[in-house]
């Protein structure tokens, strides 16, 4: 779609970028959906199963999510986003027993395979149609911390949540849904060199993305191994985060401190916006080398029991994760032409997936 360049106003498009970043990251529910259901009556076995089918919805439509953002457009995808936002919490309100809480987390999923990749691309898009490409990294680094400090807000209200009824609690994440669909709206599609596409096309318009995003991969091998040492690199961070937080409930004496520590331990990948103009500054195997050492020695520390230590491990585990996503993000975003942009990266998505179903028993023996 083209625009005029007086209708773009990249502050304006930045402003409703910032918007979306909070309302996906500050969901009071969605944070503490697991106690939710468990106050419901759910066992955790029900609770697991509920978890593996976000799982497998989200790995199944990660890659066609990515398509229609290429074909379709930018905008749309993230606003269908946000639709599937407000319809899963609200079918979380109606639900009667597992089947409804099931299909509420496969919308769930569905909404953030439509976000992820989206954002990066039409983020990237919008500062190349202003020509301020330069400032990608800074501004994304400013979204993640935005992401983060919002999901750590949310962590932080898991007691007023609680007693707000789980019902009403999924009401208050629906209107923040919402926010976030009005602010989509406002979102004007970047210029692309890209034909347009009608419900006629649209089979073929999604074979030729995937041909030719093949065709990029198989030839452009640095690309590949960026995506994959990025993904290894944050399935090893991710999962020392996720056992991490059993070892900080264990070693909090004081119960009333636990929600402040988790609190804590969120900050770390909202500060990477300090980390990530020295790592750009390094090769990409240098600042590999330094995030992923950096992660396995965290690893290895959370194996104690000190407080101090396992505290220090989450936060900086999160710092070197989030730093070097960002400069994954922008290196790939500077190899990847406009038409596969979103495609290439929910790809990249899929990557982390596959390193964490065999990363993830590995972990867990590893923290037992």
């Amino acid at each position: 779609m083209s625009i005029n360049a007086k209708q773009f106003s990249l502050s304006r498009q930045k402003l409703a970028l910032l918007i979306l970043e909070w309302s996906v990251g500050f969901r009071p529910a969605g944070s503490v959906w697991v106690l939710l259901l468990a106050l419901r009556g759910f066992s955790l076995v029900e609770i697991g199963l509920a978890e593996a089918v976000f799982h497998v919805v989200s790995l199944c439509c990660e890659l066609p999510s990515g398509l229609l953002a290429d074909v379709l457009g930018r905008k749309w995808t993230l606003t269908a986003s946000h639709v599937m936002f407000a319809l899963s919490t609200l079918l979380m309100v109606v639900s009667q027993g597992m089947a409804g809480v099931c299909l509420s987390l496969a919308v769930s999923a569905l909404g953030y395979n439509l976000e992820s990749g989206t954002r990066e691309a039409i983020t990237y898009e919008s500062m190349l149609q202003a020509g301020r490409e330069a400032d990608y990294l800074k501004f994304s680094s400013l979204q993640n911390g935005v992401y983060r400090f919002s999901g750590g807000g949310a962590m932080l209200l898991a007691g007023a949540t609680v007693l707000l009824s789980w019902r009403r609690a999924y009401l208050l994440d629906a209107g923040i849904a919402l926010i976030g669909l009005a602010a989509a709206l406002t979102i004007i599609e970047p210029e692309r060199n890209v034909p347009g596409t009608t419900l006629r096309t649209l089979p073929a318009a999604l074979a030729e993305t995937v041909r030719e995003a093949g065709l990029l991969l198989r030839s452009d091998g640095v690309a590949a191994r960026i995506m994959a040492l990025n993904a290894l690199v944050g399935a090893c961070a991710t999962l020392t985060g996720f056992y991490l937080q059993e070892k900080v409930e264990a070693a909090v004496t004081v119960p009333a401190l636990l929600g402040p520590a988790l609190f804590t331990l969120g900050l770390g990948g909202g500060l990477a916006g300090l980390l990530t103009s020295r790592l750009d500054r390094l090769s990409y195997p240098k600042a590999v080398a330094f995030t992923g050492g950096g992660v396995l020695l965290c690893a290895l520390a959370v194996r104690g029991t000190h407080l101090p230590v396992l505290m220090a491990s989450g936060l900086l585990a999160g710092l070197l994760d989030d730093g070097l996503q960002l400069v994954s993000d922008k290196r790939l975003n500077d190899r990847f032409p406009s038409a596969q942009r979103a495609t290439l990266i929910s790809a990249s998505s899929m990557i982390f997936s596959v390193f964490m179903i065999p990363l993830s028993p590995l972990f867990g023996w590893w923290f037992s």
